[in-house]
C-alpha cells in the first residue's frame, strides 16, 4: 500500500470517530514497525471477539497477548479501521510452559494483573478456576501462565523463589514526584510502576507508601528482561525499541484558538517528519485523537484514561489552558512524557517529565542582549521612540539600555513627535556604523523609519528589529539593503534549498500548499516530530538525560531544551538571530546553542 495520506477526508473521518490513527498500520502494511512477536507457532484456538465502544485494534491485541498485525492477517478488512460492533477472530498461543504466584495487593484488579503480566482477563481465570471479580481478594494468591513463546514479567510482589530482599517501603512528602523518588533510590520510574500497580490506577499521592524493590529484585528483572521475546507493556523502551506516540489536539474545535485547519497542518507536518524517520530505521506507532473543544476537557479526560494513553511513550498535544493543565496531570502521574506544542504550563517546574516546546520572547532577554552586545557594541547604538507609536517593546529596549549601561556601552535616543529625519539625523555619528533600535514593532513605525534611512548613506546605518517583521514582506527589500537584523524565536527561510524540499513534499502528498502564516504549523509540526523522533530513536523512551546530545536540522523552530530546575520539566530556549544580507540571502544563527 502506498504511503500516501493526501486525502484529509478520509483523516478527518477517523478524527470524527475519535478513535486513534496508527499511522503506518493504516497506510503502509509492509513498514516494518510492528513485529509479530508469535512467530514460528500457530494459534491453538481462534476466538471471535466483538468490538466494544472505544476498543482498537492494539487495545484488542494487548488484551489477548497478540499483535496488531496478527489481527489484520486474519481480518484483512480490519486494516482499514474497526468500528463498535464489528466481529473479529484472534488467534491465541495457549500452551502454559510454567507458573508463579501473584499476592493480590490493594487496588489491583482482573484487568490491571493481566496487563502487568501482559495476559488476558480470561487467561487468569483459565488458570485459577473460579476467580472472578467477586472473589478477587486483597491478600489472595492467584497463579500467573506463562506461555511458550511469550515473555512473563514478574514484578517485585511475585512469590518467584528469587529472594526480593534488601528492599523498603516508603512513604510519598508534598511535592515528589516518581521521577525525583527514583533519582533519589536509583531506581527507574518503569520499575515503580511495575513494583506499584496501583499508581497506574490513582497516580502518585502525597502520604502514599511505595514499595522501593531493593538490588536483588533489580537484578532479577535485568535477567528476565534480557530473556523476553515481546514488547514491554510499561511506556517505556529501549534504544531501536517500537516507540508509540499521541498526537491529541482539537482537530474538530470550529472556535479554537488556532484554526483546526492549522492544526491539521501541524499533524501532517509531523507526519512528514514521522516518513522522513522511518526511512532512517524509527519503529514507532504514530495515534492522532480528538480532543474535543478547548474549554471543555470531559472528552480528553475520558481519552486519558483508556489503556491506549496509558501505554504511550509520549504525548504532543493540547492547545488551551484547561488542556494543557489535565495533560501535564497526566503526565506526572504516569511518568509519560509530554510535550507541549504551543502555550506554557503552569506545573512545569515540578513536573520533569513536560518539554514546552515555545517560550515567550522576553524570557529570551538576556540571551538577546548578549549577542547584541557581542555583534554591535562598537556601533553607535540609537534608540528611535516616536510620542505617536505604541511603543510596545519599550520593555525590550529598557532592558537592553540596563545591560549597555553596565558594561560601559553609550547609546543614544531619538525622540521624535515632530520630524523623525531630523532628531535621528542629529544622533548620527560619522566615525562609526549607526544601528537604530525602534521601540515599536509596528508596520508603521517600520515604515517610517526606512523612509527616513532612504534619505541616508545605507552603508553607515543599518537596524536592528522585531520577530513581527518576518511577516511585513513589503518591506524585505529595504531591510536587506541596510543589512538589517531580527531576533525570533521562529523563522523560516523560504528560499533556503531545505525549506523548498519540504514545501514541495508537502504539496506532493496533501495536494495543497502551506497555509500563508507566521509561523507555518506544518513546518512547527515536522520540527517538534525530527527532534522527539530522533531522540526516542536514538536514545529509547529515557532520552531526558541525553537532551544536550539531541541535533536535529529543524527547519523553522530553534531547538535547545534545558531543565527548568532539579524537579522540573524542560523548556524550549531556542533563539535565532537573523540578518538580512546586503543585497539578498539569509543568515540565520542559532545563538541559544
Amino acid at each position: 500500500m502506498n504511503f500516501r495520506i493526501g486525502n484529509m477526508l478520509f483523516l478527518s473521518l477517523i478524527l470524527l470517530a475519535a478513535s486513534p490513527l496508527n499511522l503506518f498500520a493504516m497506510v503502509n502494511h509492509d513498514s516494518n514497525i510492528t513485529g509479530d512477536t508469535t512467530v514460528g507457532q500457530a494459534p491453538d484456538t481462534v476466538v471471535a471477539h466483538t468490538v466494544a465502544k472505544g476498543e482498537t485494534a492494539y487495545s484488542i491485541a494487548a488484551a489477548y497477548n497478540t499483535t496488531v498485525q496478527s489481527i489484520y492477517k486474519l481480518n484483512p478488512d480490519a486494516e482499514k479501521g474497526i468500528k463498535t460492533g464489528d466481529r473479529l477472530k484472534i488467534g491465541r498461543v495457549k500452551k502454559a510452559k510454567s507458573y508463579s504466584n501473584h499476592l493480590i495487593e490493594p487496588k489491583e484488579t482482573l484487568y490491571s494483573v493481566s496487563r502487568m503480566y501482559h495476559i488476558s482477563v480470561d487467561d487468569l481465570k483459565n488458570a485459577n478456576p473460579g476467580l472472578d471479580e467477586k472473589t478477587f481478594d486483597k491478600g489472595r494468591t492467584i497463579r500467573i501462565p506463562s506461555f511458550t513463546g511469550e515473555f512473563t514479567n514478574i514484578p517485585a510482589t511475585a512469590a518467584s523463589g528469587v529472594p526480593a530482599n534488601p528492599n523498603m517501603e516508603y512513604k510519598v512528602r508534598k511535592g515528589e514526584t516518581l521521577y525525583s523518588i527514583g533519582k533519589n533510590r536509583n531506581v527507574s520510574v518503569e520499575t515503580l510502576l511495575n513494583a506499584n500497580p496501583s499508581l497506574k490506577e490513582s497516580g502518585l499521592k502525597e502520604g502514599m507508601t511505595l514499595f522501593i524493590p531493593g538490588k536483588r529484585v533489580q537484578e532479577q528483572k535485568t535477567i528476565i528482561d534480557e530473556q523476553k521475546t515481546a514488547p514491554a507493556v510499561a511506556p517505556y523502551a529501549s534504544k531501536g525499541e517500537t516507540v508509540r506516540v499521541g498526537v491529541l489536539l482539537p482537530f474538530l474545535d470550529n472556535n479554537g484558538e488556532i484554526p483546526k485547519e492549522k492544526l491539521a497542518e501541524y499533524y501532517e507536518g509531523f507526519l512528514l517528519a514521522v516518513k522522513e524517520m522511518k526511512s532512517k530505521g524509527l519503529n514507532a506507532e504514530i495515534y492522532a485523537f480528538d480532543i474535543g473543544a478547548e474549554n471543555n476537557t470531559k472528552k480528553l479526560e475520558s481519552l486519558l484514561g483508556t489503556n491506549e494513553m496509558k501505554n504511550l511513550h509520549l504525548v504532543i498535544g493540547g492547545v488551551s489552558k484547561q488542556q494543557i493543565e489535565t495533560l501535564t496531570k497526566f503526565s506526572r502521574q504516569t511518568g509519560i512524557k509530554y510535550v507541549i506544542p504551543f502555550g506554557t504550563a503552569n506545573g512545569i517546574a515540578n513536573t520533569p517529565t513536560l518539554f514546552q516546546m515555545t517560550t515567550s520572547h522576553s524570557s529570551l532577554y538576556t540571551g538577546i542582549i548578549s549577542a547584541f552586545k557581542n555583534r554591535f557594541g562598537n556601533y553607535n547604538i540609537v534608540f528611535v521612540s516616536e510620542a505617536d507609536s505604541d511603543n510596545d517593546k519599550t520593555d525590550f529596549t529598557n532592558a537592553l539600555k540596563k545591560e549597555l549601561s553596565k558594561s560601559n556601552i553609550p547609546f543614544k535616543t531619538a525622540t521624535s513627535s515632530v520630524n523623525l529625519f531630523t532628531d535621528i539625523k542629529n544622533v548620527m555619528d560619522g566615525t562609526k556604523k549607526n544601528i537604530l533600535i525602534p521601540a515599536s514593532s509596528s508596520e508603521i513605525t517600520l515604515r517610517k523609519i526606512l523612509a527616513t534611512m532612504n534619505s541616508l548613506d545605507p552603508e553607515t546605518v543599518t537596524l536592528f528589529g522585531y520577530p513581527e517583521w518576518q511577516v511585513y514582506s513589503q518591506h524585505a527589500g529595504d531591510l536587506h539593503k541596510y543589512d538589517s537584523c531580527i531576533y525570533s524565536i521562529f523563522f523560516l527561510d523560504e528560499q533556503q534549498s531545505e525549506a523548498k524540499g519540504f514545501a514541495d513534499e508537502y504539496r506532493k502528498w496533501y495536494n495543497k500548499n502551506l497555509i500563508n502564516s507566521y509561523p507555518k504549523y506544518g513546518c512547527l509540526g515536522y520540527d517538534a516530530g525530527l527532534y522527539f523522533l530522533t531522540a526516542l530513536d536514538k536514545y529509547g523512551s529515557g532520552f531526558e538525560d541525553y537532551i544536550p546530545d539531541v541535533k536535529v536540522p529543524t527547519l523553522q523552530s530553534a531547538a535547545h531544551f534545558e531543565r527548568i530546575n532539579d524537579k522540573g520539566g524542560f523548556i524550549n530556549n531556542g533563539l535565532y538571530l537573523v540578518r538580512y544580507k546586503t543585497g539578498s540571502g539569509i543568515e540565520k544563527t542559532d545563538i541559544s546553542r
